[in-house]
């Protein structure tokens, strides 16, 4: 089905094209996210030989424990979190195909696709470091060392989620 106002729907490829190198501090959020994610596959790696055939499986809103399964689902985390990170890396070089909330024009194109690009980074870091966390408490949980993620882990978590979301729109705005 066509859209009735086919100028509020702008074809993506009538985007500018934009090559723009990153800054030195695009490339410590780029690190820090990547160090996140390698934390998610090695502390599993490193902890495996000591963990218990029953490690928790979930966690509820309190950040107790609240299923259990096989150790091998300890790699779940892992695996979505090195998907994610791919994902939101291939999508990031791609900023003229992203959705934008206003129109995107050849004079506000690199200061939008600035911003897209730091909320995919911002993004990465804290979805790395939420799930080294996640797999950092699954490990301690399992090994009888703490009773869970913690009652921090969802209003952090959340917060910082909503702040980067936040912060994206009003810079955004500003830019349009």
């Amino acid at each position: 089905m066509r859209p009735t106002h086919p100028e509020r729907f702008p074809a993506t490829n009538t985007r500018p094209v934009l090559h723009m190198p990153r800054s030195s501090l695009e490339w410590a959020v780029e690190a820090l996210a990547l160090l996140g994610v390698v934390l998610t596959v090695a502390l599993p790696a490193f902890f495996w030989d000591r963990l218990p055939d029953r490690v928790p499986t979930h966690f509820g809103f309190s950040g107790q424990p609240d299923a259990w399964g096989p150790k091998a689902w300890i790699w779940v985390v892992p695996a979505v979190s090195v998907a994610l990170y791919l994902g939101l890396s291939w999508l990031a070089r791609f900023p003229h195909r992203l959705n934008y909330p206003w129109p995107i024009t050849p004079e506000n194109a690199p200061a939008q696709y600035r911003c897209a690009r730091w909320l995919l980074l911002s993004l990465k870091a804290v979805i790395g470091w939420t799930f080294a966390w996640i797999v950092w408490g699954t490990i301690q949980t399992s090994l009888g060392n703490v009773s869970g993620l913690g009652q921090a882990f969802l209003p952090l978590t959340v917060g910082a989620i909503a702040g980067i979301l936040g912060l994206y729109f009003v810079k955004s705005y500003r830019q349009r």
